[in-house]
């Protein structure tokens, strides 16, 4: 049987069963009363509708109602009964199914695939079931009353007690058979065997007999072969055994055997065994669905034990695999992690050396370099370079970055960094006669291009205002005007490329700060707002101010025709890293022209027409950051117009805070070496 509109042979099942109770439940009525003693066939009912299609709930409400009130009718009751019984019925597993559809989506029947697999869900269906029976307890009840028959306290409570023991016995043991025979279920994490099975029916047997054939209230050693069951077999088994247990206690109540036999009136003698039969399979199916979920959270932890074994294996065999060597280095100096690629450097440093020693001296050689080998002194190296001379004789040169790793859990301050070391000795041997000749070439160009502005200056005073030749040499004047901004652009940029950097901790804000000096690009009514205080940066000074001089007199000359400059600077640590976002309110740059704009002599589209320039600019601030170990781009205001230039800098050592200085690495890795 699968949820949605059932099939005529599934439907007079149903009916036949629902029918097939409702006489075996008349026949519980005793003299003086009116109705019977218990109502299983209230889950049969609920299990009915559950495998109906929400759209069809008439084809089992019909029915269910005519049948009740058919068996009713034969069966002698009052025509108030009758009529309202059968209601009573319909109404109670409508409200009851309803409140399942909503409040248990997962249950087969609801929209899911699955019974009761959380204590949780559970609970939400005893109240289902709770709420509906009440409303069922209040409708019956109006019918005895107006039967005229004998109505007391007990009428609503017998009402209400025999449905809602009939929707859990019949409807969760129901509903659990129908899911162990519809879905595959994984065995019980631990269960027991099927001897210790056949052992725990035996042993409840025994216990029961001894229970219900002795005068002794003994029937709360009942509940620990309920946990038993629940604990070691699938809840269905579990539930089961319980329902058996329960029913034994209620059929030896009702023929008189047992501590309630004794009671006084047969609605009594029948209430208590009803509330020992939910009490009995509620300590089961609790159990059992407690056990459920603690197997399902077994298994997704399995499950996310093996998906984490497994990407440690493939980032394993990724960091093995990548030219670039991998270290870090523990808060004790130690070498926690290396990759291949880092230790064939290291073997090149220490040849024949075990791979911690060797690592170790690395280490040492990357982060604590001396002058000689580093960018302080050598024009061709950038900032993070380092120069790593080999007992053969021979000098690499390796781009180191660093990142200080989150502390773990209770060692905050003994953060591990991780070194990434990149070989570069090619590039930059090839680099500084490049950048050598691109300097001087562009420093031998300014004086010839002087001596030409000089003269079509001199020559421009001795021509009438309204001289033809006067218009042709002011041409040629602004020509070389641009000519020459390009010779100072270019020399900016070698500088920035391959000029020698010294790193020191540079303010940005307050009276030295780089953006106090860059303030003084602004127009008249132009505004640069800046926080009080920015973190200070860890950088070559000069560098870092033609940085920010280019990108404050970015936003001034690229402002918006009629509308004053307004550039707002914020920036914020992350990590040993401070980042630094530079807003506009200009023109802005479309979405596609955001990364050309950092290419040599790249004009965009929107500023070509309208604005002069000679597209070098950008470039120099990208080749400053990245001499710098950091990145930079574009992205769109918002709200708009203009532009956010981000970028990140070293942060000063003097505002590390909590992070491990990197230069701390090397004397514990000395030591362990």
């Amino acid at each position: 049987m699968r949820p949605g509109t059932l099939a005529l042979p599934w439907t007079l099942g149903f009916a036949v069963a629902y029918a097939l109770l409702a006489v075996a439940a008349r026949l519980t009525v005793v003299d003086g009363q009116t109705v019977s003693l218990i109502w299983p066939g209230a889950g049969v009912a609920m299990l009915w509708l559950l495998a109906e299609s929400p759209r069809h709930q008439l084809r089992v409400l019909v029915p269910l109602t005519v049948i009740h009130a058919t068996i009713s009718w034969l069966t002698d009751a009052p025509g108030a009964i009758v009529v309202l019984g059968a209601l009573s019925l319909a109404f109670q597993t409508w409200l009851t199914v309803a409140l399942l559809r909503r409040w248990c989506p997962s249950l087969l029947g609801a929209g899911g695939a699955e019974s009761f697999r959380s204590p949780r869900t559970l609970a939400r269906v005893c109240g289902a079931a709770a709420i509906g029976s009440v409303a069922g307890a209040i409708v019956g009840s109006g019918g005895v009353l107006m039967s005229g028959a004998g109505w007391d306290a007990w009428v609503p409570q017998a009402w209400f007690a025999r449905h809602f023991t009939g929707i859990l016995v019949v409807g969760c043991v129901g509903h659990l058979a129908w899911e162990w025979h519809t879905q595959h279920l994984p065995p019980r994490a631990r269960g027991g065997s099927r001897l210790e099975l056949a052992l725990l029916w035996v042993v409840s047997l025994a216990v029961l007999v001894a229970i219900f054939f002795q005068p002794l209230p003994l029937v709360f050693l009942v509940v620990s072969l309920c946990v038993w069951s629940a604990a070691r077999f699938p809840t269905y088994l579990a539930a089961l055994h319980a329902l058996s247990l329960g029913m034994g206690g209620l059929v030896l109540t009702l023929v008189g055997v047992g501590p309630y036999a004794d009671l006084g009136s047969p609605l009594e003698q029948a209430l208590l065994p009803q509330v020992f039969l939910v009490a009995v399979l509620l300590t089961g199916l609790g159990v059992g669905t407690l056990s459920d979920r603690i197997d399902e959270l077994v298994a997704r932890t399995a499950r996310a034990q093996e998906r984490a074994a497994e990407q440690a294996a493939l980032l394993a065999e990724m960091t093995e695999s990548m030219d670039e060597g991998l270290v870090v280095v523990d808060g004790d100096g130690g070498i926690e992690r290396s990759n291949g690629a880092s230790r064939r450097l290291a073997h090149r440093v220490l040849p024949g050396a075990p791979d911690d020693v060797a690592l170790a001296a690395l280490v040492d050689r990357v982060v604590n370099p001396a002058t000689e080998n580093t960018g302080v002194l050598r024009a061709e190296l950038g900032v993070g370079d380092v120069q790593v001379p080999l007992d053969s004789g021979e000098e690499i040169v390796l781009a180191v970055s660093r990142a200080v790793l989150p502390a773990r859990r209770g060692e905050e301050d003994r953060s591990a960094v991780l070194l990434v070391l990149r070989e570069v000795t090619e590039h930059r041997k090839g680099l500084r006669p490049l950048v050598s000749f691109a300097s001087t070439a562009a420093h031998d160009l300014r004086g010839p291009l002087t001596a030409i502005r000089s003269w079509l200056g001199l020559a421009a005073e001795d021509l009438d205002a309204d001289s033809d030749t006067l218009v042709a040499l002011q041409r040629a004047e602004r020509a070389s005007g641009q000519m020459a901004q390009l010779i100072d652009d270019l020399l900016a940029h070698a500088l920035a490329e391959a000029g020698d950097l010294v790193a020191e901790d540079v303010p940005l804000t307050g009276a030295d700060g780089v953006l106090t000096l860059a303030g003084e690009l602004l127009g008249p009514d132009d505004v640069l707002e800046v926080p009080g205080r920015l973190p200070a940066v860890r950088a070559d000074r000069l560098a870092v101010r033609q940085l920010f001089a280019n990108l404050v007199d970015n936003a001034v000359k690229y402002a918006r025709p009629g509308v004053p400059a307004r550039i707002a600077v914020t920036a914020h640590r992350q990590g040993s890293r401070v980042v630094i976002d530079i807003r506009d309110n200009g023109v802005g740059v479309d979405e596609h022209e955001r990364t050309l704009i950092f290419q040599r002599f790249h004009r965009s589209d929107t500023v070509r027409a309208g604005f002069r320039g000679t597209g070098m600019g950008l470039s120099i601030c990208q080749t400053i950051v990245h001499r710098h170990g950091g990145s930079i781009e574009c992205l769109a205001a918002e709200p708009g117009p203009g532009s956010v230039f981000r970028f990140d800098l070293p942060a000063s050592e003097d505002d590390l805070g909590d992070v491990v200085p990197l230069r701390d690495a090397p004397r514990a890795a000395r030591a362990s070496a």
